[in-house]
């Protein structure tokens, strides 16, 4: 089936939007829940960094180069450029002997407006540190270095590193993966809804899978530090923070989502067929208050700009 239209935007009484989306509730091994969807392959963009970070943690990097918890957690993350965030990543490219030149991320504006605005008052234009993907570079090259290989050339497709990303989301899925070229040059894979939230159940329900033991320590690190996750005030790192453990949440562009609850062999995509976040954190939020895991009434709200209610987000479950 196509894309449904799942979420409305109303303003004054009228409604002035439409988003059309599709999701998939995979619990207990099979769909409990859908609408749209669940075949097509979409990218899964840096949704897709927990497994990706799984490479890292096999590769031996973290305990050669002596990687924190933290820093593990900016591995998984689609930060927001604080310098918090840029040291961070720095730091995991220090440890392993390099330096920011060798990032393939390349650079953007922050996507905290916040924290966009601050760097235009000081003078600060970011650079590859400051990409929301320079975690998770830093730990491909830290991974390229602990297994022997050329890290100059860890984006490519055909890097061993790369290779591993890919096998370890297909044992993950289950499911055929379709490569593609992401935002910052590394490998973006794709893959159907009900392949997506059958692998981010595995992945937060690991007992017994082949990748257990290092899906564990990513999603604890993402856990313990979900402000390297994502930032302050945006939506992946205050619904875990809500969840209190109880959830692992990471959305990428394009509109696309998982959410894996921990230890409870549930795993939930969305994809939004515009790529609005808006629509996106509405949906998942819907989905999660429905299901009873978490209340994230933010997300739901429409507001003037100094914060007068004039509407709602409205959600079709």
């Amino acid at each position: 089936m196509p894309h449904e239209v799942l979420v409305t935007l109303t303003r004054s009484g009228l409604e002035e939007s439409h988003h059309l989306g599709s999701y998939c509730v995979f619990a207990d091994g099979r769909v409990a829940r859908s609408r749209g969807d669940l075949r097509t392959p979409v990218y899964l963009r840096s949704a897709a960094k927990p497994f990706q970070a799984i490479a890292v943690v096999e590769s031996g990097a973290l305990e050669r180069f002596h990687v924190t918890e933290e820093e593990l957690a900016l591995i998984a993350a689609s930060h927001s450029s604080t310098p918090r965030h840029a040291e961070t990543a720095a730091s995991i490219l220090r440890k392993a002997g390099a330096g920011p030149e060798l990032l393939r991320c390349g650079g953007h504006r922050p996507i905290d407006g916040k924290v966009a605005d601050d760097y235009v008052r000081r003078g600060i234009r970011p650079g590859r540190l400051e990409d929301n993907c320079s975690g998770k570079h830093a730990g491909m090259i830290a991974a390229a270095k602990a297994l022997g290989e050329d890290a100059a050339t860890y984006a490519d497709q055909t890097h061993l590193v790369q290779r591993r990303n890919l096998e370890n989301l297909a044992l993950f899925a289950e499911s055929e993966i379709r490569v593609g070229v992401d935002g910052c040059a590394v490998p973006s894979f794709a893959t159907g809804l009900e392949a997506a939230a059958r692998a981010i159940a595995r992945y937060t329900t690991p007992a017994g899978h082949p990748k257990e033991a290092a899906a564990r320590r990513v999603a604890k690190a993402m856990l313990a530090h979900p402000d390297m996750v994502a930032g302050e005030g945006r939506f992946d790192t205050e619904v875990m923070r809500a969840a209190q453990g109880g959830l692992l949440v990471k959305s990428g562009a394009e509109g696309v989502i998982l959410v894996g609850v921990i230890g409870g062999r549930t795993g939930i995509a969305v994809k939004i067929g515009d790529g609005a976040d808006r629509a996106l954190q509405a949906l998942t939020a819907a989905i999660l208050k429905d299901m009873g895991l978490v209340d994230y009434p933010q997300a739901r709200e429409v507001k003037t700009r100094e914060g007068t209610p004039v509407g709602e987000i409205r959600v079709r479950l």
